[in-house]
């Protein structure tokens, strides 16, 4: 083979093996995402404290069901409660707001609130441990909040 057929060969094929490499990361990135949780307000609802969240998920696949383990903890920094709050279906690409009491709990109590791992998470090809490792947090309190 000729030097330059021999050059447009091996150039064509360090094109081609480029491109495809190129398409294998969008691939995979578009199989990877997040699914985020902010904690929007933190209220005193008479003698409950009203935690409201919202939750985005950008997983690229619906969520059946999803649950949440979250640890409260007092004052002195001691586990008060542990809790799975359930955000039930988490439809991809969708942001939803949900709202849950901790009964007989002054907020002023509660020092930090820390989300554990994703007790229930599922959907096609998703389990628990993926939507752990997929769980971001935001913050718009006073309160610390995060995972």
């Amino acid at each position: 083979m000729p030097s330059k057929a021999k050059s447009a060969c091996l150039a064509l094929g360090m094109v081609v093996g480029v491109l495809s490499s190129g398409q294998g990361a969008v691939a995979q990135d578009s199989q990877t995402g997040r699914i985020g949780i902010e904690l929007n307000r933190f209220e005193q609802n008479g003698e409950a404290c009203r935690l409201t969240f919202v939750v985005s998920n950008e997983l690229g696949s619906d969520l059946s069901g999803s649950g949440f383990e979250m640890v409260i903890f007092d004052g002195n920094g001691l586990v008060r409660l542990m809790t799975v709050f359930d955000f039930g279906a988490l439809p991809t690409g969708k942001t939803v707001v949900k709202r849950f009491e901790l009964p007989d709990t002054g907020c002023g109590s509660v020092s930090r609130i820390l989300v554990n791992s994703a007790a229930r998470c599922s959907g096609p090809g998703i389990d628990a441990p993926q939507c752990s490792a997929a769980l971001t947090t935001t913050n718009r309190t006073e309160t610390d909040f995060g995972a």
